[in-house]
């Protein structure tokens, strides 16, 4: 099994779970944002869920980033979230598994994900604005856009 089809397995399994928002945080100072969501994963077992709940949300982060200041030097336009780059940004601290990224090939995505047992899920991002919310409209399967009639 290639490393790319682990990935599209994690979201195929991942993408639709039932959650709960716990806490929606945004501040905004000067040119600075700083957005914490909380959520539950609404499932008997939610731990079952946490590599790919982790592993989603650390695409779409990657996904909606865009260069900023100097890392355009470093930016590559067509690459790809993989999962050598989500493995990199994982670390067990205190008893609850972490993906943390600040810049990855030039993107900004200053983003900071803590999965606990139990399935609380708590997102932090940096100089994002709101684009955390987006990420988890797709993690529950739903559209953004939507037709205008």
């Amino acid at each position: 099994m290639d490393k790319r089809h682990i990935g599209f397995k994690l979201l195929q399994e991942t993408v639709g779970i039932p959650i709960e928002i716990i806490s929606n945080e945004f501040n905004e100072i000067s040119t600075n944002t700083y957005h914490k969501i909380v959520f539950q994963i609404n499932e008997d077992e939610p731990d079952i869920f946490a590599i790919g709940v982790l592993f989603t949300l650390s695409l779409m982060s990657f996904t909606f980033s865009a260069p900023r200041g100097f890392s355009e030097i470093e930016f590559v336009p067509d690459e790809e979230w993989s999962l050598g780059y989500f493995v990199q940004g994982l670390e067990l601290k205190r008893g609850n598994l972490w993906f943390s990224a600040d810049y990855v090939t030039g993107r900004l995505m200053k983003t900071d994900i803590k999965y606990e047992s139990g399935g609380k899920v708590t997102i932090e991002t940096r100089n994002r604005s709101r684009g955390a919310e987006r990420w988890l409209t797709h993690l529950q399967g739903k559209r953004h856009i939507k037709q205008v009639k």
